[in-house]
């Protein structure tokens, strides 16, 4: 029977020395809240009103285009060129996702779970940790058996869920007990936004801004901190998804936001431990521009159905480079 055994450690490494600060894990508490908070007062960002999401209907980020493109379309750190979009939309090419891309999509599909089980247990009305971490656990082992099923040509499933399930069993019992500690007459809704401080897929209407109206913000930790969650090597273009998803909360909301968050996850299965690195991003003027710029450029593409040609250098994790490479 599937049990926890001893999965190894968790790491929290710097990414960025410069802007880059330990973090608890993967799992973010009401501790790394206060932390980010913190950190973000000490780091200057000015932006100008033209560049905020809410000004939308204005160049330069008026969208002429009358059709939405996804953030990762615009920032997915596949392609240079843009032929990305070019074979999605205009050549109608299929994808074909790699291992990497799997096992990037089973990470995001684990940590939704697990945030949804410790908030569903927590209203359920099981708020003594012991008991908690019991049914923790008992859903765990319920939820693999769907996690092998959707994903089946997925390598060390069972090893990567243990590894994601055991963090988020003591995380979340640590951060019940100490809830329940500071006070009795807690309601059971504030004690459960007090053991998980987020939402996973946060949704946000991207259309004021060209994008889809049902984005998908990975992390939307409270209060208004957008963090995004990555599984693959890192690429600049992340930074730029940020500030896309910044803008597309901006315009909805009408809510600043100056800061976010960029969480690399490494899953190491041969040695059963994990790797964080947590990288805070202002999301200034030339960050916005950047991703003004892509997306204008991009959304050129498909209007007028150019092929921008190949990439200086192909990802090898982009789902179209079996097109790419049997053009020769």
């Amino acid at each position: 029977m599937w049990g926890f055994p001893n999965v190894g450690r968790v790491t929290v490494i710097p990414y960025f020395l410069d802007i880059c600060f330990w973090c608890f894990g993967v799992f973010y508490t009401f501790s790394d809240v206060v932390r980010l908070c913190r950190v973000f007062r000490g780091l200057p960002c000015e932006v100008s009103e033209e560049l905020r999401g809410w000004s939308w209907s204005e160049p330069p980020l008026l969208y002429a285009y009358g059709f939405p493109l996804s953030v990762s379309d615009i920032a997915n750190g596949f392609c240079d060129s843009g032929r990305f979009v070019y074979l999605k939309y205009v050549a109608k090419e299929k994808e074909k996702p790699n291992w990497r891309l799997r096992r990037g999509s089973f990470i995001h599909y684990v940590l939704s779970e697990a945030s949804r089980t410790a908030k569903s247990i927590i209203l359920s009305g099981v708020l003594e940790p012991d008991a908690f971490r019991y049914e923790f656990i008992e859903h765990g082992r319920r939820f693999l058996n769907s996690c092998r099923e959707a994903f089946k040509d997925l390598r060390n499933v069972d090893l990567l869920f243990e590894l994601l399930w055991i963090r988020a069993v003591d995380t979340f019992s640590s951060e019940l007990a100490k809830a329940r500690s500071r006070s009795p007459y807690l309601s059971i809704d504030g004690l459960t936004s007090l053991v998980t401080p987020f939402t996973t897929e946060f949704p946000v209407d991207g259309s004021l801004i060209g994008l889809s109206k049902t984005l998908r913000i990975d992390l939307m930790i409270y209060p208004n901190i957008i963090a995004e969650v990555k599984t693959r090597s890192w690429h600049s273009d992340y930074e730029i998804g940020l500030a896309a998803y910044a803008l597309a909360f901006e315009s909805q909301y009408e809510v600043p936001i100056n800061y976010g968050v960029i969480l690399m996850v490494r899953l190491d299965p041969s040695k059963r431990d994990f790797k964080l690195y947590e990288k805070i991003v202002r999301v200034s003027d030339g960050l916005r521009q950047a991703f003004i710029d892509r997306r204008d450029t991009y959304a050129r593409i498909v209007e007028d159905s150019i092929d921008p040609g190949k990439a200086k250098k192909c990802s090898p994790d982009c789902p179209y480079i079996h097109v790419c490479r049997e053009e020769g």
